[in-house]
């Protein structure tokens, strides 16, 4: 029979055969012990990881090299948003064209009047939950209505939001995100802003469907990975801030994705005047997309 050597692993005895090879284990008093016969050995304490070094200390040198890096980038960006044009009087014109009435047969038609029953029907799969935050959007305080939607809306969004990116990447610009400033109204919450909004429709209104969305045209959040130096916040406020000074090129290049859509028949837009926003309900079915 072949002889046992054993080791400890994770503080436990392990045994394995030692193929070809005589019983090497002795007892602690020199005897070797009898072929087959199993020898414990005691576990000796593993040495203690000595801890990370801390950090070098940032120099003088080190921010001024990073400092350097983020006025080297803005430059960049706002050199990129020169390229760009804003919207002109046609391509608004036709971003206008949709009004409450017709899109509201599409959301009779693809969506369901949630009432207050929006909890419950988004338990059933009937409506689903905008994430808060992604890659392709973000949602902004929302004191009026929920942010939940159809399957076909969401949808809707996310085509648009991908759109939008593949626009701005052709100009070389960085890839802000859409900021979602209304999607459903319940009963409860379409009362409160008819009372507070002399502009909200006292008619019945699209939002109250789950196929309506109204996203900024005026701002824009900041890339979902805006950080590329060693003083993100930094450059964080230095994106946001170029977007602002630019953000008639970001409303540019979401109409025009929008304006694409809706000559395929996705999507219905109302361009609006008094509320900053582009109203988008949406006018066909998509197909089922996972949560982003």
């Amino acid at each position: 029979m072949h002889g046992l050597r054993c080791w400890m692993v994770g503080g436990m005895m392990a045994w394995v055969a030692a193929s070809g090879c005589a019983p090497a284990d002795a007892s602690d008093d020199g005897e070797r012990a009898p072929a087959g016969r199993r020898v414990e050995v005691e576990a000796r304490p593993a040495a203690p990881v000595p801890p990370p070094p801390p950090p070098a200390p940032v120099t003088a040198a080190d921010s001024t090299r990073v400092l350097g890096a983020i006025a080297a980038r803005a430059d960049s960006v706002r050199a990129a948003f020169a390229r760009a044009k804003a919207l002109g009087a046609r391509e608004v014109a036709e971003l206008r064209q949709d009004v409450n009435a017709e899109q509201l047969v599409s959301a009779r038609e693809l969506g369901v009047r949630a009432g207050n029953r929006a909890e419950e029907l988004k338990r059933q799969g009937t409506l689903v939950e905008l994430a808060d935050s992604t890659e392709l959007w973000v949602l902004r305080d929302m004191d009026h209505s929920v942010p939940i939607v159809t399957p076909d809306a969401r949808a809707m969004l996310m085509e648009l939001g991908r759109r939008f990116h593949a626009r701005l990447d052709s100009l070389g610009l960085p890839r802000y995100r859409m900021k979602v400033t209304s999607a459903l109204r319940t009963d409860e919450t379409q009362a409160q802003l008819r009372r507070i909004n002399p502009y909200a429709t006292h008619t019945v209104s699209t939002h109250e469907f789950g196929t309506t969305m109204d996203v900024s045209h005026e701002r824009f959040a900041i890339p979902a990975e805006a950080a590329r130096t060693g003083l993100p916040e930094l450059e964080e406020e230095m994106l946001d801030s170029v977007g602002k000074e630019h953000a008639k090129v970001l409303q540019a290049e979401l109409g025009r994705a929008i304006a694409q859509m809706r000559d395929e028949g996705a999507l219905h837009v109302m361009m609006e005047n008094l509320q900053p926003v582009y109203h988008m309900t949406v006018r066909r079915r998509f197909p089922a997309a996972p949560a982003r």
